[in-house]
């Protein structure tokens, strides 16, 4: 689903930067660096997280795609000059990833599932797309946060793409994805987190 013109300032605003870097360096804390990785990020907006997935997180390669034409646009004029051939930037949906089982060594989700009304098909697919032992570095909102009265009036937000904690584990947990109380960041309102798919999975 893509985003309102509040949510799109919202997004490539200077607070947004501070805030995605604070996610980040928790994910990093919580889920190691992927150095020398093939990595791919969902909804890759900016283009802000691939920013931070090669110069924090030290991945070799990145994918990336977005739903959204103009705020691809906005990530192909950030990235394509400086990272070249090191990344790869396209639109589709992330219920739909077209790529290869197996290809990835991580997958980063900055923010995205709670907009995805199907959105545990795109956990179906993160996990297809993830190498055995591949790590989902994942930063989600909560159903109680996204559908407070000021933020349903400010955000077009699907309200059957909204979870809780405990239901967002369990879509991570029914797609193969291993989740650890040690790997997650877990607040009343949102969730950094990493999961990992199985070293047994094809």
């Amino acid at each position: 689903m893509k985003m309102n013109w509040l949510e799109k300032w919202g997004v490539n605003s200077p607070l947004h930067v501070i805030e995605l870097k604070q996610v980040a360096r928790v994910a990093l804390q919580l889920g190691g660096d992927v150095r020398g990785g093939r990595v791919l990020e969902i909804g890759c907006g900016s283009g802000l997280g691939v920013g931070l997935i090669f110069d924090l997180f030290g991945a070799s390669y990145v994918e990336a795609f977005e739903y959204d034409p103009d705020q691809l646009r906005l990530a192909q004029k950030r990235l394509l000059n400086k990272y070249e051939d090191k990344v790869k930037l396209y639109e589709a949906s992330a219920t739909q990833i077209p790529s290869p089982d197996n290809q990835f060594d991580a997958v980063f989700d900055f923010g995205v599932l709670h907009h995805i009304p199907d959105n545990h098909l795109a956990i179906q697919e993160v996990a297809r797309v993830l190498k055995p032992g591949g790590r989902f570095f994942f930063q989600e909102l909560f159903s109680s946060f996204v559908m407070s009265p000021i933020i349903r009036f400010l955000t077009q937000h699907p309200p059957e793409a909204q979870f809780t904690w405990e239901e967002l584990s369990k879509k991570l947990t029914k797609a193969g994805l291993v989740v650890s109380e040690s790997s997650c960041d877990v607040s009343s309102w949102r969730v950094v987190g990493v999961s990992r798919k199985s070293d047994h999975s094809s």
